[in-house]
This record gives structure tokens, sequence and C-alpha cells, in this order.
């Protein structure tokens, strides 16, 4: 196994966000999604970054950059994947954007310079789809924090503890199928998800989908970040939480507009939310819970360590025991039920009965039965959970807290 997800991406023949923009049309939708992420999601509007200075950390393909480009910020890309290099730089010259390519470089996150003073330092530093990986978390934390101005922004995008779940059970899947075919890892990919990969809108293909999730070493249950934990390593380095999605602030509080709060309180306040929303983001559904048992969490997390265990080493016995702990699911979503829509409620009991057929199914063996599951059950094929998150931290200024 590759030590950095960048040496996991070297070893592969393609890159896996390249969606292959040939004209300002095919670049025109991607710029429009991220436009309405950035604005509607997370109060980031295209303006803000007119004459920015962007340190962007592991930008692949260069195509999120290219949008940073056109609003404005003069781009720094540290991508240690040489083979990304030539398709960037094409990127740029092809879209007239070269004059906003201030530096692309090799670096990796522990090993970029470090600048000694503001005028060096960034107005955003942008992170997404891979900083989840870097361990200790500590180290990337504290290095956003010397990188970034003071009421700079830091923009990360990572795998979520609890929306990990269902990523975990197509690993699970994928592997078991695998084992008992013998068949490689695209073409197992294919038997089992191509209706559930047809199922929603995408740009990229289902071999890209393969290698980012389903052989990926990095999606594991290990790497995956507790958001309220990651709010309190950033705050101690000074970095506050300003807006996420899904969101850590629900908005419920109330009082007086010029009241500010401490940044402890704020902290804790996102933490419970969190604590709260952990269905929400296990389902990709509204479950928000009004009331949490002592044993919740224990139990869902002993749930998805469980889940996790079945992807190196499959054991039928340990599956059907799994199956009978998804009454911790049940039980949380029929608490959440005055907080949730109806709809959403049974739709994701659907998902949990699902889920334990799906168990049982793999626990018996036949390979063509997991197959037919996968591709006719369809709690299984339209939910997805929520494992990417995107959360942004602001740089808080001398005396701030």
């Amino acid at each position: 196994m590759s030590e950095t997800l960048y040496g996991y991406y070297q070893q592969q023949e393609i890159l896996p966000t390249h969606g292959a923009f040939k004209s300002t049309a095919d670049l025109a939708p991607h710029e429009r999604h991220r436009r309405r992420l950035f604005t509607d999601k997370l109060k980031l509007p295209p303006a803000l970054f007119r004459g920015a200075r962007l340190l962007e950390f592991g930008p692949d393909a260069g195509e999120n950059s290219l949008v940073f480009a056109q609003w404005g910020a003069d781009c720094t890309l540290a991508e240690p994947n040489p083979k990304a290099h030539p398709v960037i730089r094409e990127y740029f010259q092809r879209f007239g954007l070269g004059a906003r390519l201030s530096a692309l470089e090799a670096w990796d996150v522990k090993n970029f310079p470090e600048p000694t003073t503001d005028a060096e330092r960034f107005d955003l530093v942008d992170a997404e789809g891979f900083i989840y990986t870097i361990q200790p978390t500590d180290l990337w934390v504290q290095k956003c924090a010397r990188l970034t101005r003071p009421r700079g922004m830091v923009v990360l995008f990572y795998y979520e503890l609890c929306g990990g779940f269902l990523e975990l059970m197509l690993r699970v899947v994928h592997a078991r199928h695998r084992a008992l075919t013998g068949l490689d890892a695209v073409a197992s990919a294919r038997a089992l998800f191509q209706t559930k990969w047809d199922s929603i809108p995408h740009k990229r293909r289902l071999e890209s989908w393969t290698m980012d999730v389903l052989e990926n070493p990095f999606v594991r249950l290990k790497y995956f970040l507790d958001p309220g934990a990651l709010c309190e390593q950033m705050a101690a380095a000074g970095l506050w939480y300003y807006s996420s999605w899904p969101s850590y602030d629900g908005g419920l509080d109330v009082h007086w507009f010029k009241r500010e709060l401490p940044g402890a309180e704020r902290l804790r306040q996102q933490k419970d939310f969190i604590r709260r929303s952990r269905l929400s983001h296990l389902f990709g559904r509204k479950h928000f819970l009004a009331q949490v048992e002592d044993d919740f969490e224990p139990r869902l997390l002993a749930l998805l360590a469980g889940v996790d265990g079945l992807i190196d080493q499959f054991s039928p016995e340990r599956a059907e025991r799994l199956a009978t702990e998804m009454t911790v699911l049940e039980a949380g979503l029929r608490a959440a039920a005055p907080l949730a829509a109806p709809a959403d409620t049974e739709w994701s009991l659907q998902t949990v009965a699902s889920l334990r057929q799906l168990l049982r199914v793999l626990a018996a063996g036949e390979a063509a039965a997991i197959a037919r599951f996968c591709n006719e059950d369809r709690a299984f094929i339209e939910t997805w959970g929520m494992p990417s998150h995107f959360a942004v931290f602001r740089r808080a200024e001398a005396g701030e807290g």
C-alpha cells in the first residue's frame, strides 16, 4: 500500500477527477456548480476570490483551479503527482488563464515552504479530497494555520466519519464479490454497481470511481474525520468554524444580535449539533436527534468498525451479527422521527432493512445473488449517504477567539 494518496494516484493510469474539458461550454457547467456550492452553501461568493492569493493543495487535473482563476484568484498549485502537471498547464493555456497560474510545484502539504511574513501567506488555502489521509491530523491543521493570513480562509473537503458508512458497505460488497468471482476491480464494479452509478448525474467514468473509492486504500474508517474533533483542533490552531456543508451550526440558537458568543461556547454548540446529526450524515437525509441516548454513539461507532473489518476479511458469522446490530440505526431513526420528514424516515428504515438483507446475501456467498440484489433493490440503489463534507475555517486575528 502506498503511504500517501498521491503515491496511490501515481500508480494509476488515469487522474481521478479529470473531466477532459475541451471548451468553455464544457467548463461552464462545472463553474456553475462550484459557484452555487461556494455561494449558497459555503457563503464564499466568487467576488471574494478576486485578486486573492490562493494556495490549492492537490488540485489533480486542475479543473477546480480553473474556476478559482476565472473568479480572479492568483493560483499557487501544489500537486505532488507530476503526471498532473502537463494537464494543468495545458488547461490554463487553453482557457486563457495562464496569467493566473502563479506557480505549479510538486510540494506535498508537509513539505510546502513555510512563509515568514503575512505578505507571503495566502488569503485562501484550499485542500479538497485528500487532506483526511494525512495523519496525524494536527500536522496539516497547524500547517494550514501557518500558511493563512489573519482573516484568511481554509477550505476543506474530506471523508466524514458516519457519512462514510455506506462507502464502507460498498467496499465490503465489492471485495466479497471479487473474492467469489475472481473478476478484476472494474469488471466487478460494473457487475455490481452500474445501475446504482447510472442513477445519479455525474461526469466521471465508472473506472475513475472504482479507483477513487472502491480500490482506494484510504477510504477506510481510520482515515475518516469526526467533524466535532476537527472543529476543536482547528480552533486550537486559531482557525474558527465559518461554514460547512452539511452545516455544523444549525442556526437554532436565538440571542441578541450584538451579543458575541465566546469561542468555547460556539465550539460547544457546534459539537452538540454534529452529535445530533450523525444519522443525517449517515443516510444523507434529515434525521436530527432531539435526544441522544448515552449508548448511541458507542454502538454506532462499533457498527462502523464492524463493517470496516469485513473489507479485509469477510466472515459470514460477523456479517450476520452486524445485520442484527443495525437495530441501533432503526432506534435512532424512530427517535429522530419528530424532526424528520415522514417520507425520509420511512425511506431510511427501508435502507436499514435493505442493508441487513444485503449482509445476509453476502454471508450466503452466491455471487450472482449479490449482483442481482445490488441491481434490483431500490433502497440500496438510491441511498448514497453523505461521505463528502466541505468545511471552511477563518484564521483569527490577534486577540480574537
